[in-house]
Parts: C-alpha cells; sequence; structure tokens
C-alpha cells in the first residue's frame, strides 16, 4: 500500500506480480508525489485482504456478519440461491408498502457485498428495481423469508 500525505491523506492499492515493475513504478510516483510504503495490505474499504500463493483473497465476512445483525437476521438459514426462482415480483406485489428506508439501506449494503460475491448481482438489481415503493413480498424477497 502507498500513501500520498503532503496535505491530506490519500491512499492507493498496487498491487502485481512483478516486483521489479512495481518498485520502478512507486519510485516514478515518489518524483510527484510524497509517497510511504504502509506494507502488506490486511483491510481496505471494508474488505479483508488475505495473501496466499495463488494470490489475494478478498473477504466481506465482517461485512456479512454485521448486516445480518443490524437487520436482525443472525439465526438466518443459509440458501443456494440469492433469490427464490419460483419468486416472480412486480411493483404491486404485496399485502402493504413497508418502509422503503430499511429496505433501501439493505439494498445498498447488498449492493457493496457484491464487490466481493458477483453471485448477488442479479437478485440485488432485481429487487432495487422496487427501492421506491416496497411492499411486505419484497422485503420477503429480499431477506428469503417465507413469511
Amino acid at each position: 500500500m502507498v500513501s500520498n500525505k503532503p496535505h491530506e491523506h490519500d491512499d492507493i492499492v498496487l498491487s502485481g506480480n512483478c516486483k521489479n515493475f512495481m518498485n520502478n513504478f512507486v519510485e516514478l510516483l515518489s518524483k510527484c508525489f510524497s509517497v510511504k510504503d504502509l506494507g502488506d495490505l490486511h483491510h481496505f474499504l471494508g474488505i479483508e485482504v488475505i495473501s496466499t500463493n495463488q494470490g489475494m483473497f478478498l473477504s466481506q465476512h465482517r461485512h456479512i456478519n454485521d448486516l445480518l445483525t443490524k437487520f436482525h437476521m443472525d439465526g438466518a438459514k443459509e440458501v443456494v440461491t440469492p433469490l427464490s426462482p419460483s419468486d416472480s415480483l412486480s411493483p404491486d406485489e404485496g399485502t402493504s408498502r413497508i418502509d422503503p428506508i430499511t429496505y433501501r439501506k439493505i439494498i445498498g449494503s447488498l449492493q457493496y457485498l457484491a464487490f466481493t460475491h458477483p453471485d448477488v448481482c442479479f437478485a440485488v438489481n432485481k429487487l432495487s428495481q422496487y427501492m421506491h415503493a416496497p411492499t411486505t413480498k419484497h422485503m420477503q424477497a429480499l431477506k428469503r423469508d417465507s413469511g
């Protein structure tokens, strides 16, 4: 990780498999900016970075656990698919309107989760179509709750 600190703190992550190229690149950057090597990357923007022999493993395990706690889903069962394939959703489906703020918070949190879990992208995109006026049916689909 390289840090540029003349007036404010801005971080940039540099990664590569050629150490010589990376060293030359950092040297070029240091000619234009004040650069400080912060060592191996462990966390960045809330994403845990775990170095392995094969490369870097990105994890949002803590983010997932925080979401489950925040939205009272600690005891939720795991599911194979992020959106039930048998559910067909429409704007007016559901018994009543729900608080759109909570719905939007969950959707936003799941959009951030999609950085390391692309398997949720379709479901999040589909469910985000109902953010303006979500119903109980949309929240059930969002939480994969059978009601």
